[in-house]
């Protein structure tokens, strides 16, 4: 059975409101933050401006090899999207509608800085941004599907 148009808009619009809010976020943590940041629990959360040139984990790539990855990780994932909008499944095409905008967001902050703008900091993990979460959750939702399916039937 296929989608209704409208919830395809919705993930289309929700996908672009989750990519503005980014832009947004990266903006004022950019050019209004405080250098030693804020904290929300101290000691355990804070939003601070950081910069990272490097690619999921801390690697250390050179500038042209991260947009190469990046770039091909999205092609392959517009592919992904264009398969799960013709066969109407919402919950795989909002997952990969996800990791697209994460992926994207952090990939105008390469070409406009020359970084990622990363910005939240959880004392036991290394800092992150919503683009970062949005990649995660999407993977997640798309992997808890793919999984679900692999179950055998008793």
């Amino acid at each position: 059975m296929a989608p209704k148009n409208w919830k395809i808009g919705l993930v289309i619009l929700v996908s672009i409101l989750a990519l503005v809010l980014e832009s947004v976020i990266k903006y004022s943590i950019v050019n209004k933050l405080p250098v030693s940041g804020v904290y929300l629990v101290k000691p355990i959360l804070q939003i601070i401006y950081t910069p990272n040139y490097n690619i999921a984990f801390s690697l250390p790539l050179p500038f042209v090899m991260v947009i190469v990855i990046v770039i091909s990780a999205l092609i392959f994932l517009s592919y992904l999207w264009r398969h799960y909008l013709k066969s109407g499944d919402l919950k795989l095409l909002f997952a990969i509608s996800l990791v697209i905008v994460g992926a994207l967001s952090n990939l105008i902050d390469r070409f406009a800085l020359g970084y990622v703008v990363d910005y939240i900091n959880i004392f036991i993990w290394p800092i992150f941004n919503l683009a970062d979460c949005l990649i995660v959750a999407g993977i997640f939702i798309y992997l808890s599907n793919e999984i679900r399916f692999m179950k055998p039937k008793k």
